[in-house]
Formats: C-alpha cells, structure tokens, sequence
C-alpha cells in the first residue's frame, strides 16, 4: 500500500502567539519547531503531529499523508475518479499532490523520497 502513515494536520491561523500559546500551553503539545508567523510544528502523543501556519488568502485547513510512490499513486486515484486539486510537484520537503474528498476536505499527499531534508 502506498500510504506510509498520516503525518500532520495542518491549521492557519490568525493570532501566532494565542495559537502557540494554545497548543503547546493549553494543549500541553510538545513544540517541535516554531519559525515565528511562518510554521510551527507540534508532537502529537502516539503519532501524527499538528502544524501551524499563518493564514493567508488561499489557505486551507488540511490532513497530510505520507506516502510512497506518489506519481504512480496520484494515477490509480485518478483512474478511481479522485479529484485532484494539484498534481505533483517536487518541494524542498519532497514530492506533493492535493486532493480532495467527495465534500471538499483536502488532503496533502507528500513523498518525502526526495526531499532536501531527512525523514524517517
């Protein structure tokens, strides 16, 4: 199967200092990495993790799940009749598609092969 795992939900926010605030004093979430008013990366106990980024405005609340073999992937769920909002593309992080459930929720695919950064 070519999904590895889930690996963040992605939130854009309003206010960074409440949403740090929240998740890491509030939520009690260990915080990972925080590039201030650009990304910041929150440990999830027992998996899965939740990131934070400024709202812009194209952005989109999103689930990322990390696979393998992304171009072949993106193609079986094209023929299944996914929607497919952006093809794959290569990143610094690796290679992504998004796509969409029948209502609308997005979802990152991301193949972290060839990224520029190490991964698990």
């Amino acid at each position: 199967m070519p999904i590895r795992r889930m690996q963040t939900t992605i939130y854009f926010v309003d206010d960074w200092d409440a949403a740090i605030a929240f998740y890491r004093d509030v939520l009690g979430l260990k915080e990972v990495v925080n590039f201030p008013d650009r990304w910041a990366f929150f440990a999830v106990p027992g998996g899965g993790s939740i990131a934070l980024q400024p709202r812009s405005a194209d952005a989109a609340n999103h689930v990322s799940i990390e696979v393998t073999g992304i171009k072949d992937f993106v193609a079986q769920l094209k023929a299944k009749g996914a929607n497919v909002i952006d093809d794959v593309c290569q990143q610094e992080h690796g290679e992504t598609a998004l796509i969409e459930d029948p209502s609308g929720n997005l979802i990152a695919l991301l193949d972290t092969a060839t990224s520029k950064f190490p991964h698990d």
